[in-house]
């Protein structure tokens, strides 16, 4: 049986998008900021390994109804929503949004730069409570 790259790019995504493997690869993410942040090759590797595993077949058992599932299933819900959505102005322009912020936030870890790191987090905490705000019914 021949497999093409088409084949394996699928069944990693497939692989991808089970909440365990999506949590190992999210952990990867934190620990790669880690990295950024403490300039340690031995995170870096910790990463690597972490991200490589997410894509293996992992045979465990259905993860519990807790609040980290609930928010890796919306995770996943949300990454098949906006692979999903063909390419407007609009998601353009959330793209190029989020690869700049993206871009300035690695940039503030690996310099190690407070102020930006901590506009970033507060922007952040800002945007949460203005969509909770939303959520229960109150207007901005």
């Amino acid at each position: 049986m021949t497999v093409t790259p088409s084949d394996l790019a699928k069944l990693a995504l497939d692989r991808h998008r089970l909440p365990w493997n999506w949590s190992l690869q999210f952990a990867a993410l934190v620990l790669f900021c880690l990295t950024l942040l403490f300039h340690s090759p031995l995170f870096l590797t910790a990463s690597i390994i972490l991200f490589a595993i997410g894509f293996l077949r992992l045979t465990m058992d259905e993860p519990p109804d807790n609040r980290w599932f609930r928010f890796v299933k919306a995770g996943i819900e949300w990454e098949k929503d906006w692979i999903a959505a063909p390419w407007n102005w609009a998601k353009w322009i959330k793209f190029i949004f989020i690869f700049t912020i993206t871009i300035v936030f690695l940039w503030a870890l690996w310099t190690r730069e407070a102020a930006t790191l901590g506009l970033i987090m507060g922007f952040a905490v800002l945007i949460r409570v203005v969509v909770e705000n939303i959520d229960n019914g109150i207007e901005p």
